[in-house]
């Protein structure tokens, strides 16, 4: 059970030291970018739930001090939305720093085989660069659009 567990990708610079067919550079540039945009993540994660803290606090005093039944449907459906919205930031988050690495770790994305096994020739499989340009080809169409 630890050898498996050794083996998950658990972080983006796990992920990018499994990938074959990039340069140093290219590896070195992919795992500054991954990290930044990771720590950027955890700190927006962070002030979300802060600033979601004390908005429930602030809605909770509102509902309990609220005299009309309209005034107290208003703070708790504000108060819901609050709850959600701090939630999916919560699992969005968790998704791209946690478990996306260990979907393209399981699914083998970059890698040129399987280990123990005969795997795919490694004439058949795309380097990790043609993902790059995926990636990229795929942000220049949307940015073209917008």
């Amino acid at each position: 059970m630890y050898s498996l567990l050794n083996e998950i990708v658990a972080s983006w610079t796990g992920f990018i030291d499994k990938m074959n067919g990039l340069t140093p550079e290219q590896e070195a540039l992919l795992s500054r970018v991954f990290s930044i945009i990771s720590t950027v993540l955890w700190v927006v994660l962070a002030i979300v739930g802060v600033i979601g803290s004390i908005y429930a606090i602030y809605l909770g005093v509102q509902l309990a001090r609220a005299d009309e039944q309209g005034k107290r449907d208003d703070a708790k459906k504000h108060l819901t939305t609050t709850i959600i919205a701090v939630g999916v930031t919560l699992a969005l988050i968790l998704v791209f720093n946690v478990f996306l690495p260990m979907l393209l770790d399981a699914f083998h994305v970059g890698q040129s085989g399987t280990e123990g096994g005969e795997g795919i020739p490694d004439d058949e499989i795309p380097p990790a660069e043609t993902m790059i340009n995926l990636f990229s080809g795929f942000v220049k169409s949307i940015t073209c659009r917008f």
